[in-house]
């Protein structure tokens, strides 16, 4: 068993300002943005925690997203101050989970998420055996910020559009496609008139395989009911990724 330093802290805390090149045409934060926030302070805590990136990378290890759910009251405005907490919420024999949430200046919550990982092998590109996550002994771990489990999505039905090639500035430092490359491209997928008109409630993720440099993936978008919309990644037909967003209309200004 690996056992945590008493010391270590359960829980992890990190301050950003909203920057022009984190914000939409309408002045207020991209998602992406702030997942690229949240992934950051995941990122510090589990170095901290002595299960980050440069302890696991040894081990030729790597955590990697599984799944991952969002909710939105708001998303901060350009210039805004936020501050981003995050901290164990538990394991099974599945995942190791890990929530957030995202504060304005005010201290008033705008954003809640919950996501859950698992680790592989960066040599064999596979899953370890879950004993690896179960036997290890967290700092006191926080509860989930929601009370339903992180489900798995169904697919579309729908044909993709024209196949994008990955390219290099859609890898991350394990050498796949980033886990917010995804969002991003189901986002795009949407027009720009719907986006001027409907803002961002929910995001529901399911990461299911990786896409690699030289891939053809292709991007599907379908309505799933009112103000909902189900997105999937392909690549050889096969689902990489699959997404659920849930907006509502803009109020006339």
């Amino acid at each position: 068993m690996i056992v945590m330093d008493s010391n270590l802290q359960p829980e992890w805390s990190t301050e950003h300002t909203i920057c022009s090149f984190d914000v939409d045409p309408q002045l207020t934060a991209r998602l992406p943005a702030l997942c690229g926030f949240m992934q950051e302070a995941a990122y510090h805590h589990a170095e901290h925690l002595g299960l980050g990136h440069s302890q696991l990378s040894a081990q030729s290890l790597a955590w990697v997203l599984s799944r991952q759910r969002i909710e939105i009251s708001r998303l901060p405005a350009w210039g805004e101050s936020i501050k981003v907490r995050t901290w164990p919420s538990g394991r099974d024999r599945l995942f190791f989970y890990r929530d957030f949430e995202i504060a304005d200046e005010s201290g008033g919550l705008i954003l809640l998420a919950s996501t859950a990982w698992f680790v592989i092998n960066t040599e064999k590109r596979e899953r370890v055996h879950s004993d690896f996550y179960l036997n290890i002994d967290l700092p006191d771990v926080g509860a989930h910020v929601f009370s339903a489990k992180l489900e798995r999505l169904k697919g579309c039905s729908c044909e993709g559009g024209d196949p994008m090639a990955v390219n290099y500035g859609d890898l991350d430092m394990n050498g796949h496609v980033n886990n917010i490359r995804y969002i991003e491209w189901v986002l795009s997928s949407l027009p720009l008139e719907f986006h001027q008109t409907h803002s961002f409630e929910s995001l529901e993720v399911n990461y299911l395989a990786e896409a690699v440099y030289g891939h053809d993936v292709s991007v599907c978008t379908e309505p799933a009911g009112s103000f909902t919309w189900a997105h999937v990644i392909r690549a050889k037909g096969d689902d990489l990724f699959r997404a659920r967003t849930v907006w509502q209309g803009k109020q006339a200004s």
